[in-house]
C-alpha cells in the first residue's frame, strides 16, 4: 500500500492537483490501515487544497473499515463527507474473524476488536453535505453526488 500511495503523490505532484475524491460508496470494508498508510501519504502532497479540496463519497453501504476510514478522513485531511450516512459506525466492534465449529463444521464470523474512531456513537458517520442517490439522474447513467462535487471544484 505504501508505494501505491507514493504513486499517488507523485502523480498529484506532476500533475500540480489541489483537489481530491476518494469515493467509498459501496465498500464494505477490508483493513483499516490501509487507509491510515492512503491517508499518511496524502499528507505529503504539498499541491492539494487542504483547506477545502478533499471530499469522501460515502452512502448506506459504506460498512467497517470503509466507515471508520470516512470518519479518520475527515480528521486527518480535513475531507468533506458527501452522501448518504454511512451504514456502519466507526464506533464499536469491527475487524472480523471466523472459525468452524468442530462437529457442524459452521463458520462462525464475529468482530474481535473494538475501535472508538468516534467520541460517541451516532447512526453512522453522519455527511457534511447529504445527498441521496437520484433515481433520474442513476438511469441516464449519471453519478449526482459525484457531479454535485466536481461542480463544487469548479
Amino acid at each position: 500500500m505504501m508505494h501505491i500511495g507514493e504513486e499517488i503523490v507523485g502523480y498529484i505532484f506532476q500533475n500540480n492537483i489541489h483537489e481530491l475524491v476518494i469515493d467509498l460508496r459501496n465498500n464494505g470494508g477490508g483493513d483499516l490501515y490501509a487507509g491510515l498508510v492512503l491517508a499518511n501519504a496524502l499528507n505529503l502532497a504539498d499541491p492539494v487544497d487542504w483547506k477545502s479540496g478533499v471530499y469522501v463519497l460515502a452512502d448506506k453501504v459504506t460498512f467497517s473499515a470503509a466507515t471508520s476510514n470516512t470518519a479518520l478522513f475527515r480528521e486527518l485531511l480535513n475531507a468533506k463527507i458527501v452522501g448518504e450516512p454511512t451504514g456502519s459506525n466507526p464506533t464499536g466492534f469491527q475487524d472480523m474473524d471466523t472459525f468452524e465449529l468442530p462437529n457442524s463444521k459452521l463458520v462462525i464470523c464475529y468482530s474481535k476488536r473494538l475501535f472508538r474512531i468516534q467520541e460517541e456513537f451516532s447512526e453512522g458517520v453522519q455527511p457534511d453535505i447529504p445527498l441521496q442517490y437520484e433515481w433520474k439522474s442513476f438511469s441516464r447513467g449519471e453519478d449526482n453526488m459525484l457531479q454535485w462535487v466536481i461542480e463544487k471544484i469548479r
